[in-house]
């Protein structure tokens, strides 16, 4: 047991360093945008039942590129957050990043 223990230790500093700051896995297909205030109008669609608006809002966002759907297992960079949303970015790009809702990376708890 005595052992065990500095092997796990060593382990976990293991893993945590070999990852970078920041440095994320997206778990759940989200969507996110440049502006916070544009996913945020989203959300509240979504939350008011308004469907086609929110279908509306979220293809012309789409389209334009001020927003973009994310998949599960892309690798992301976390640029910034708050309590509920996390600025995305892809680990092998210079784009601006995507406020996005942070269960896309974190499981609910």
């Amino acid at each position: 047991m005595r052992l065990v223990l500095p092997i796990l230790a060593a382990l976990t500093l293991t893993a945590a360093l070999s990852r970078p700051a920041g440095a994320e896995t997206i778990t759940k297909g989200r969507f996110g945008c440049h502006t916070q205030e544009v996913t945020d109008r989203l959300f509240k669609l979504v939350m008011a039942g308004e469907e086609v608006a929110f279908g509306q809002l979220l293809n012309v966002s789409l389209a334009s590129g001020e927003c973009r759907s994310w998949k599960p297992g892309e690798e992301v960079r976390l640029e910034s957050r708050t309590l509920t949303y996390g600025c995305l970015a892809l680990n092998d790009s210079q784009d601006r990043c995507y406020w996005t809702p942070l269960s896309a990376i974190q499981p609910a708890n």
